[in-house]
């Protein structure tokens, strides 16, 4: 009955031009998941593939008698729990059916994993930032389905930071690794199934020729609408992304927060919300930040703890205050020039930058894809690749016009 009330709802929402979204979960729970019918699945998700009205998405195929063969987990596992970074090989069972966990010594599906399906169904909400290792999943699996000759179909869900804002440079394919896997922009402005079309035209895995594609798209999603315009609830994708938020606020600093050189809020009640140190005053952090962030963001002083071992570390700190949409303009590089002069002006955070692991360093450089950014840091111009950034957004625009599913 409720898969009936979802088609109605879905229909009158297109008529109607009603704003509230429905991802491709909704769209194949409508239509009873008719498109899967006679194949044999392994169902890659976690704990966001939920319906409009919230049933997970495992349980709805697993009643409607779907043939589901194994289940599949990214990082952060099934439930998505597990601290970042956090590696498991450890096979689980939901329902009866196995879990194989795609974030350990192996981080695509084997054969043996993959004994039995024919069709590999994907369904994970991203947060919109290349880094973000949802896409590397995806990626590697779609390489894995084409090497064994098996579909792989992706159920389409909003990009949270909608898809028009494109920001930051084009991986260079010389850093490619799990935190950044196909050479596009930081912030990319495309879904993951507009993102797995381009994947596969522009041949960017092994074997992407070979590979049997299909999303499902949503229904009423544009390329305007962010997050708090698609009437849906959020649902953590991982522990320190507890609201769409933090996911904003991730990709205004997530980058910065691999140096360890300023807290960004990772253990705090406000992950990416925080900014921190205990070297800098915050009225200097909060004087220099402001100066490069969008106007409608604002900053107060607030300090924060977060856990330490057995103890709690307190930051100097500053609050980041959102508007009630994205903020208006360009929230990606500002978090290099507010670096930048900190480093240049603060002789104890120029100290504790020059202290910075090497293995730090080079996953700062892989997560922003560029070895180049640091030496413009440490040189005091953190906005020294701003334009060339903006040129290689401008041809990426170009490039991903045709894999567009969505106006």
């Amino acid at each position: 009955m409720k898969n009936v009330l979802i088609l109605l709802t879905l229909l009158l929402s297109v008529s109607s031009g009603f704003s509230r979204t429905y991802t491709a979960l909704d769209v194949l729970y409508a239509k009873s998941f008719s498109e899967l019918r006679g194949k044999r699945i392994g169902f890659i998700c976690n704990q966001t593939s939920r319906t409009a009205t919230r049933d997970f998405g495992p349980d709805i195929l697993l009643k409607s008698k779907a043939n589901i063969v194994a289940f599949f987990s990214p990082e952060h596992g099934f439930a998505g729990v597990r601290k970042a970074g956090v590696a498991s090989d450890s096979t689980e069972m939901y329902n009866g059916v196995p879990v194989y966990s795609l974030y350990g010594d192996t981080r695509r599906p084997t054969k043996k994993m993959l004994a039995g399906i024919t069709t590999l169904v994907f369904d994970i909400q991203d947060i919109g930032v290349r880094a973000y290792t949802y896409l590397s999943t995806m990626i590697l699996a779609m390489e894995a389905a084409a090497e064994n000759n098996i579909e792989f179909i992706v159920l389409d869900r909003p990009n949270p930071l909608g898809g028009e804002r494109i920001e930051g440079g084009i991986l260079d394919t010389s850093l490619k690794s799990f935190v950044g896997i196909i050479p596009i922009p930081y912030i990319h402005g495309m879904t993951l199934g507009e993102l797995a079309q381009m994947a596969k035209g522009e041949r960017w895995f092994k074997g992407a020729e070979k590979l049997k594609l299909k999303v499902i798209k949503m229904e009423s999603w544009k390329r305007a609408m962010t997050w708090d315009r698609t009437g849906l609830k959020w649902t953590p994708p991982s522990p320190n992304i507890p609201t769409y938020e933090s996911a904003v606020g991730c990709a205004m600093f997530g980058a910065l927060g691999e140096l360890g050189v300023i807290s960004v809020g990772i253990g705090s009640d406000q992950p990416f919300l925080r900014i921190g140190s205990r070297l800098a005053k915050s009225e200097r952090m909060k004087m220099i930040l402001q100066s490069y962030l969008p106007s409608d963001v604002f900053l107060e002083i607030e300090d924060f703890t977060t856990p330490f071992g057995d103890t709690i570390k307190t930051y100097n700190g500053i609050r980041i205050d959102l508007p009630p949409i994205t903020p208006s303009g360009e929230i990606f590089s500002a978090q290099f020039s507010f670096l930048a002069d900190l480093i240049a002006t603060d002789a104890n955070i120029a100290k504790a930058y020059a202290a910075t692991i090497t293995s730090s360093k080079r996953m700062f450089d892989k997560v922003v894809g560029t070895s180049q950014l640091r030496g413009n840091i440490e040189a005091g111009n953190g906005s020294g690749l701003t334009q060339e950034w903006k040129k290689e957004c401008n041809g990426f625009r170009t490039k991903r016009q045709k894999y567009l599913l969505y106006n």
